[in-house]
């Protein structure tokens, strides 16, 4: 059994930078619920407690106790060092004792090295400080962002009923699976990523597809946000005629020498200054809307009309992803004083997050109707507010795509070259950047091959979100209490697997929906790469009905 953990453990080392030291040899621990005799952790992993899913809140080291030192990405891509009891070592103790006690972990910002291997502070502010209040703000800048957008879409495809349920149902589930990942951490408190939780509970392969399925998101989201920025690039200077592919390389050109950044100081200026620059833009759409009023013609069912199972779900995904943030819940505990309040967070950030969804979903159905759009700033005509809107907005995108992009760069940093994730030496510097160029350049080819922002964003949602946001949580809270020998009750059966069969559902219906429309779409607007100036340009062929909304235009005189 010791041969088996020290090869596991140097299989660790191999993939993730991990650094493994025993314990001194102590008595076994045993059964017992006392906080007295408690013997002394390393003092690189200080104690902390937790009340654990039995009541237990015991910490201490058994014989053969094994620490490792990990490096994780933290929030906004901060570099953490994890000192903590080990995947196998704490498998092993539960077994051994039959129930849970607390282990000792510790978690620090990283230091950077500089060429000479010195020590170089860069300002990154230590994790475990925030409280729940200043975790919620951060919650909704992250949360609120692009996918809110499609909302107007989604009623115009279901009506007014059930969208608004849905975003009011999704919310109550966000929290119901937070809990969940909150409970999961208070037994294994070493936890910092989703990935981490699955390692703990099913362990190697479990981890393995977690971190794939967060790369996946991570970069599909990244493809969304350039594809964002090249449109609101087109549609900030309308009346230039560049073709959309023109548009996105230019936003890749800038977004390239952005990413290279390695640490984000100014965070909370940045989440601040991307709030306000999306709400200005919900705000300036209404406004544009409300000028120009409902015209008599509009239509809005209470339910959509001819609404089928395949649409319903399709439509559904989209809504998924504007509450697509569980899978960064973790790297938010993580700086948290007390993560045991991280539910707390939704009594400020559920009611902003879903205000603003119904409002512009409702907003934009009520004077569009069935005709509203999947983009949300296509509700207005061309002039100086979309102008502005547009800018706003690809500046919003620009700060997500920093955020998203350094996080993502840590995790393939730390995945690669994990005793250089905090390097400044040039060759430090050279694989940042070359994984900076390569995310960037995945994420245009992403934007080009589905240049259609409703679907990408819809394909996200539908494929990628429900095994990280809906069945992650689920399962590894299964699974979790079996470990700690409580069992289920059937009542939470019927849930929890009922949770489980509709986000296999959700993933496989919506997304066999989403391929069938983009397949659709390109053969109508035109293949990966082409054109695509619909909704850019201020000409008929391209953006006739935008024309005719501005007032003063009238494609179909033109035509004749």
């Amino acid at each position: 059994a010791t041969t088996t953990t020290i090869d596991e453990e140097r299989e660790r080392e191999r993939e993730g930078g991990v650094e493994r030291r025993e314990s001194a040899r102590i008595e076994p621990w045993g059964k017992q619920n006392t906080m007295s005799s408690l013997p002394s952790l390393p003092s690189t992993a200080p104690v902390s407690l937790a009340t654990s899913m039995d009541g237990h809140c015991v910490p201490g080291l058994i014989e053969g106790q094994e620490f490792e030192s990990v490096q994780r990405s933290g929030l906004f891509g901060k570099l953490l060092s994890v000192d903590r009891e080990s995947v196998t070592s704490m498998a092993r103790s539960m077994r051994s004792n039959a129930t849970y006690r607390s282990a000792g972990y510790s978690i620090s910002a990283s230091s950077y090295k500089d060429g000479s291997g010195k020590d170089r502070d860069v300002g990154v502010a230590p994790p475990q400080q925030a409280s729940w209040v200043a975790i919620a703000f951060i919650m909704i800048s992250e949360v609120v962002g692009a996918g809110v957008l499609t909302l107007s879409q989604k009623y115009a495809e279901l009506g007014w009923i059930i969208p608004s349920i849905a975003i009011i149902a999704i919310f109550f589930l966000v929290v119901y699976t937070s809990s969940m990942m909150v409970e999961v951490r208070k037994v294994f408190p070493g936890i910092v990523c989703l990935s981490d939780g699955a390692d703990y509970t099913y362990g190697k392969w479990a981890r393995i597809a977690v971190q794939t399925f967060v790369i996946l998101y991570l970069v599909c989201t990244l493809g969304d946000y350039l594809l964002l920025v090249g449109k609101s690039l087109g549609s900030t200077a309308y009346n230039v005629h560049l073709c959309y592919p023109i548009w996105s390389l230019i936003g890749a050109a800038v977004l390239v020498p952005i990413v290279q950044l390695r640490y984000l100081n100014a965070t909370t200026f940045l989440c601040a200054m991307n709030m306000v620059s999306i709400i200005v833009v919900i705000a300036l759409v209404i406004a544009g809307l409300a000028t120009k009023g409902r015209a008599a013609d509009v239509e809005t069912p209470l339910i959509a009309e001819g609404l089928d199972f395949m649409q319903f779900m399709q439509s559904l995904s989209a809504i998924f992803f504007t509450f697509g943030g569980q899978f960064m819940f973790y790297e938010l505990m993580s700086e948290m004083k007390d993560f045991t309040e991280f539910t707390k967070t939704f009594r400020i950030a559920g009611p902003f997050q879903v205000s603003i969804y119904l409002l512009v979903g409702c907003v934009g159905y009520y004077y569009k109707g069935t005709e509203a759009s999947g983009y949300f700033l296509d509700n207005l005509g061309f002039g100086p507010a979309y102008r502005v809107a547009s800018a706003l907005l690809c500046f919003h995108i620009i700060v997500g795509f920093v955020i998203v992009g350094n996080v993502l760069c840590r995790i393939l940093h730390i995945q690669f070259s994990p005793f250089r994730a905090n390097d400044l030496s040039w060759r430090g510097r050279l694989e940042w950047a070359a994984v900076g160029f390569g995310v960037t350049a995945t994420s245009f080819v992403i934007a080009n091959a589905i240049p259609f922002f409703d679907l990408l964003t819809g394909l996200i949602g539908g494929l990628l979100l429900p095994p990280l946001c809906l069945l992650a949580p689920v399962v590894l809270y299964i699974k979790t209490r079996h470990m700690v020998e409580r069992p289920l009750a059937i009542w939470e059966w019927v849930i929890n697997l009922s949770l489980v069969a509709f986000g296999v559902m959700l993933m496989v219906i919506s997304t066999m929906e989403n391929v069938r429309e983009l397949i659709s779409n390109w053969s109508t607007f035109g293949a990966p790469f082409s054109c695509h100036c619909q909704g850019m340009w201020d000409t008929c062929e391209c953006s006739k009905a935008r024309l005719e909304y501005s007032g003063g235009f009238n494609c179909s005189s033109i035509a004749q």
